[in-house]
């Protein structure tokens, strides 16, 4: 789409008028980009807690945030483990090669993994449980101090 074209007065008052107006409404458009963006990272970081808690709850994992989402939530990390032999990872959801052509949901990553020490043991490949995504962004807590206030 290109951009749409305004034609100033050709007065200098008016013209300065319709320039300072317009420069307030390409801010004001820049800030609700910047509301909208957070807004999207909110949601997303809502979605991923929620995915959490169901799993937490032994609940299903079925409808499931994209990777996508979760990885612009900062939850960049798969916490999986095997039901057979115990063993449990971490997956760095930024480092998988899948296709483009339309969001994958964290769910069906579980038909994609297998259990290495199971598959190296018995040569059958076991699916991993999905236990949690991971939230890797740094806390916006302080540190916790140990020492009574002064």
């Amino acid at each position: 789409m290109s951009p749409r074209v305004i034609r100033l007065p050709v007065s200098g008052g008016d013209r300065k008028h319709y320039a300072r107006e317009l420069a307030i409404a390409r801010r004001a458009q820049d800030d609700f980009a910047r509301q909208a963006t957070e807004a999207y990272r909110i949601a997303h970081r809502l979605y991923c807690q929620e995915w959490n808690a169901r799993q937490f709850i032994g609940g299903p994992a079925a409808p499931s945030p994209s990777v996508d989402s979760a990885i612009s939530a900062n939850f960049t990390l798969l916490e999986i483990s095997c039901r057979a032999c115990g063993h449990a990872d971490k997956v760095d959801l930024q480092t998988l090669r899948l296709p483009r052509l339309e969001p994958v949901p964290v769910h069906d990553l579980a038909e994609m993994l297998f259990c290495l020490p199971c598959r190296n043991a018995t040569g059958r490949k076991r699916r991993p449980n999905l236990v949690m995504l991971i939230d890797t962004a740094p806390s916006q807590r302080g540190p916790v101090s140990r020492r009574a206030p002064t």
